[in-house]
């Protein structure tokens, strides 16, 4: 009996472990599959304004994202997230999409986007 309430209570904790990083601040959600097409003009910031440029594949084009953001300390870490669900079609797509950025995004001291990847361009 001692046995089976050691392994219950083990179980409990190790669930809640797990449930703290699934639920964590610091996981990002991208929705739907896309790439972010990097180049040496884009992404990038002009007046007030997120420029980047997005790839996917589907029956057509004019897929809406979502633009996303966090602060931690004093960077502003942005994403998009792929509201048009993915399509069974093979077509591919290249957008350039264009997002206003608050006041709060435009002083951070940093800002980082971060892309389905994982990679984190720095844009300012």
């Amino acid at each position: 009996m001692r046995t089976f309430v050691f392994i219950l209570l083990v179980t409990l904790l190790v669930g809640c472990f797990d449930n703290q990083s699934v639920n964590s601040s610091e996981e990002i959600e991208f929705g739907a599959l896309y790439s972010v097409i990097i180049s040496s003009n884009l992404p990038t910031i002009s007046n007030g304004n997120l420029i980047i440029k997005v790839s996917y594949s589907g029956c057509n084009d004019g897929h809406e994202f979502e633009l996303k953001n966090r602060t931690v300390n004093s960077a502003a870490e942005l994403w998009l997230f792929k509201l048009t669900e993915d399509q069974p079609c093979d077509a591919y797509f290249e957008e350039e999409k264009t997002f206003n950025l608050s006041e709060s995004i435009l002083s951070s001291e940093k800002i980082v986007l971060i892309t389905p990847t994982d990679d984190r361009i720095e844009l300012n």
